[in-house]
């Protein structure tokens, strides 16, 4: 039979608590993985729409037909397209990375609060324990202390 049913309580929720713990953490790498994928896709898209706009300009200074001008501005105007994209999809990670170090730091708190408890419980326990075993040592000295005396008679 156990106990202490609430030393057992805390421990299953400082259990729980741990694993949320551990699992945001996994969330929040796999989300700055994420957000670092974005980033570097919305660098090359930078990099495409830098490097098109000077081709454009090298040719529009060579002279270009009006198909190739026309054939330029869609591309460029896709790449636009998908540089906007990337900048909402990696505003969105972002949010979502903040909420999850937002659960995190709450998980984090929960743990570091039934921690705590646990760690009452145990020091609470320690001094009974403790207390327990000065009585036991005066109780031994008294009982050692008569049989003297009743041997001295």
């Amino acid at each position: 039979m156990n106990k202490n049913p609430s030393k057992t309580a805390f421990t299953t929720l400082k259990k729980l608590a741990q694993k949320s713990v551990d699992d945001y953490l996994i969330k929040l790498k796999k989300a700055s993985e994420n957000q670092q994928n974005a980033q570097s896709q919305l660098n090359v898209l930078t990099n495409y729409y830098t490097e098109y706009q000077q081709k454009l300009n090298a040719a529009l200074s060579e002279g270009i037909t009006g198909s190739e001008l026309n054939n330029f501005t869609l591309f460029i105007a896709s790449i636009e397209q998908g540089i906007e994209q990337q900048k909402k999809l990696l505003l969105s990670l972002d949010i979502k990375q903040k909420q999850i170090i937002k659960n995190l730091n709450q998980s984090q708190k929960s743990l570091n609060t039934y921690s705590t408890l646990l760690n009452k419980q145990h020091n609470q326990y320690l001094r009974q324990q403790n207390r327990l075993q000065q009585k036991l040592t005066d109780e031994f000295a008294q009982l050692q202390l008569a049989r003297r005396i009743l041997n001295e008679y």
